[in-house]
């Protein structure tokens, strides 16, 4: 194995195993010898990929990020603002519950609320979920198909707010609901409309 894949390896081995720590044990009580212990690999060989442990919550965002991306052609292919919307709910919500799952997101939600100051990952609008939904939007809104009461960027913002929230309620109730069937319910019968009246 080359030198760049086997560092590659130890990289991904590090990351997957702090998430599976964090997820297991909560992130303030796994440190980062207990990571490296588990990955197998010394304590320096954490700091030649991360600064800090916070840096692997921040890539977990934007691995999902990245899925978001790999859903953009398959979301566009629907005829409208509102089926797109739907879509890319649908296919977010399934992801979250079931390749992200509760856990993982508990770890990622209160790394961000413990950080200090507003600057966050987790409402970055330079994100790709923030600024794929602001694009939807605007787009059914030069249609006439949503109102334009507001910018598109101020109803992505409320829309992501909203979804933040209801993965927020899923956290806290430990997953006792149905993300994707709620968050569909949720989706279409206020967001949606709330956008097209």
């Amino acid at each position: 194995m080359g030198k760049t894949k086997k560092g590659e390896a130890t990289r991904a081995l590090i990351y997957e195993s702090a998430i599976h720590l964090f997820s297991t044990y909560g992130y303030e009580a796994v440190s980062i010898q207990r990571i490296a212990d588990h990955a197998g690999t010394a304590k320096g060989s954490f700091y030649n990929y991360y600064t800090t442990k916070s840096d692997i919550i921040v890539e977990k965002f934007w691995e999902i990020d990245a899925y978001y991306r790999s859903i953009e052609e398959e979301v566009l292919q629907e005829p409208n603002g509102e089926s797109r919307l739907l879509k890319f709910t649908r296919l977010q919500l399934t992801y979250v519950r079931d390749e992200v799952t509760c856990d993982v997101l508990k770890v990622l939600y209160a790394n961000q609320v413990q950080q200090a100051g507003s600057d966050k990952t987790i409402t970055n609008e330079h994100r790709f979920w923030f600024t794929f939904i602001v694009d939807i939007i605007a787009e059914a809104q030069q249609s006439g198909e949503f109102n334009s009461r507001e910018s598109a960027t101020t109803y992505a913002r409320y829309f992501n707010r909203v979804i933040r929230g209801l993965f927020l309620d899923w956290n806290i109730s430990s997953a006792s609901f149905d993300l994707v069937e709620v968050g569909m319910h949720y989706c279409a019968s206020i967001l949606i409309e709330a956008l097209k009246r």
